[in-house]
Order: structure tokens, then sequence, then C-alpha cells
């Protein structure tokens, strides 16, 4: 099954923030990360179901999975499989809770 994206609006700020703090070290690991990310997003689309289930409380978020950005292994894609699409939530740094965030966006 091939999935059609659609990302939440904030998405793209999330992908830009991120490379942008790693552009502090590394101008060429931010570049690598902006390719890892839509890398990884178009691995999703031909197996959603492969990331891993968050069993959130709050009903609405209880579908959202997440899946580690290709060679960032500390960065999240979360993200919602809908009937007719992947809808991406967030990117993050795995290590930040994510809940409220999910929440809001949700």
């Amino acid at each position: 099954m091939i999935c059609s994206v659609r990302r939440h609006p904030a998405v793209e700020s999330d992908i830009l923030d991120i490379a942008a703090w790693i552009a502090h070290d590394s101008k060429l690991g931010a570049f690598r990360f902006l390719d890892a990310v839509e890398a990884s997003i178009g691995n999703l689309r031909l197996m959603p179901t492969q990331g891993s289930p968050k069993h959130l409380r709050p009903p609405r978020l209880r579908s959202v999975r997440s899946w580690a950005i290709e060679g960032f292994p500390n960065h999240l894609i979360l993200y919602d499989i809908k009937a007719d699409h992947l809808y991406i939530l967030a990117v993050i740094y795995g290590g930040r809770s994510y809940s409220r965030l999910l929440a809001e966006r949700s």
C-alpha cells in the first residue's frame, strides 16, 4: 500500500528548527538531516505500519506511531495512518515529551 502524505502545518518548522540546531555543529549534517527526513517519510509511504505504536491515552491519539529518521535515531517522525493518507503530526527530538504537542496538533 502506497499512501499519500499530508503534514500538519507546523511540521516544516519542526524540520527546519532541528536542521538549524544541527547546523550549529555541522552544516553538512543539517543537509543530511533534511534529506534523511524526506527519505524516511518516503519509506513510511511504502509501509506505514512499520512505525512503533505510541499507545497514548487520549482517544484521538491512540493510533499515533513513531519512526526514527534514518541516520538520526534520536529524531522521530510522529504520524497517524488515516483511511486515505499518512498524516505527519510532528518531527521531534526523541528525548522531548510529545504528548502535549500531539494533543495540540491533532
